[in-house]
């Protein structure tokens, strides 16, 4: 078992891709007004501001300047699977990303280590193109271990590690202190929904709770459609947010909560607006009146 360097918890996260169409600078400063403890990074963007010139502790002054951590750091698609160039591609998914190689890898360690990132998420392989994902599992929590960050699982629908169990199969196979999962309300309400094992979940191996609320019933048949673009704000929708993250805290988690609300409804909104709304909201779910 790795023995990993303590990692403080961030509390509320601002995750990536709440606040869109806006820079850098403008997130983080939009993130501090809203009293955000830390926001979240992609590494796609991150390639897009090295091309630019900009580099991963260029970044890490702009956000220690404004008093905001970067906390979370997104994502290695198909860690387990071939880092050949192949696309990363579950049915419906609409953009063009490759599967995580070395690269990709190599930029979510350098950005955890100049941000001081709480965790990277990463996401398992489609269609049973994973190949020996424990060790994999393994080395790249060993690998983020060196600088001080967790390794979350997001369990995802359309992937071969598509609910709790199967991901939760491979980190307790790795067995890194490190290593856990990224809790998303939304892909459990939406895939393979497994109460049992959301109240069993080990409190240690939580690494974040992303939340979001949603309809009863989904908009559209396309998953990824309605994952990308119609998640709603806390209380906008039928779900009980609340109670799904209480059930999280009855274990004993003490995991950050990270905002993921993808919405076209919000993203036509001033950011600051945005950014006020979603903190107050998130802030609110552990403190109800």
């Amino acid at each position: 078992m790795n023995r990993s360097k303590r990692v403080t918890e961030p509390g509320v996260i601002l995750g990536y891709g709440n606040l869109v169409g806006v820079s850098f600078e403008e997130r983080v400063a939009a993130a501090a007004a809203a009293g955000a403890d830390a926001i979240g990074y992609s590494v796609f963007e991150f390639q897009d501001a090295r091309r630019a010139g900009i580099t991963a502790k260029e970044l890490a002054g702009i956000a220690e300047r404004s008093g905001i951590r970067v906390a979370e750091l997104e994502i290695g698609l198909g860690f387990d699977g071939p880092a050949d160039g192949r696309r990363w591609q579950p049915t419906g998914f609409p953009w063009d990303l490759p599967y995580m190689d070395a690269g990709v890898e190599q930029d979510l360690i350098e950005l955890a280590g100049a941000f001081g990132a709480h965790h990277v998420v990463v996401a398992a392989s489609t269609g049973g193109q994973g190949t020996a994902s424990t060790a994999r599992f393994a080395r790249l929590c060993d690998r983020a271990a060196e600088v001080g960050a967790k390794v979350a699982i997001e369990f995802l629908p359309g992937t071969d590690m598509p609910d709790i169990a199967s991901a939760l199969a491979v980190v307790e196979a790795a067995d890194r202190d490190n290593g856990g999962l990224c809790v998303d309300n939304w892909h459990f309400m939406r895939g393979n929904r497994d109460d049992a094992a959301l109240q069993s979940l080990p409190a240690d191996r939580v690494v974040v709770v992303q939340l979001s609320d949603g309809p009863v019933a989904p908009r559209t048949d396309d998953y990824f459609e309605e994952t990308l673009r119609h998640r709603m704000l806390f209380g906008d929708g039928d779900w009980d947010v609340a109670g799904f993250l209480a059930t999280l805290r009855g274990t004993g988690t003490t995991a950050p909560v990270s905002i993921e609300i993808l919405s076209e409804h919000w993203q036509g909104r001033p950011v600051l607006e945005t950014a006020k709304a979603f903190v107050a909201a998130a802030r609110a779910l552990e403190s109800p009146a």
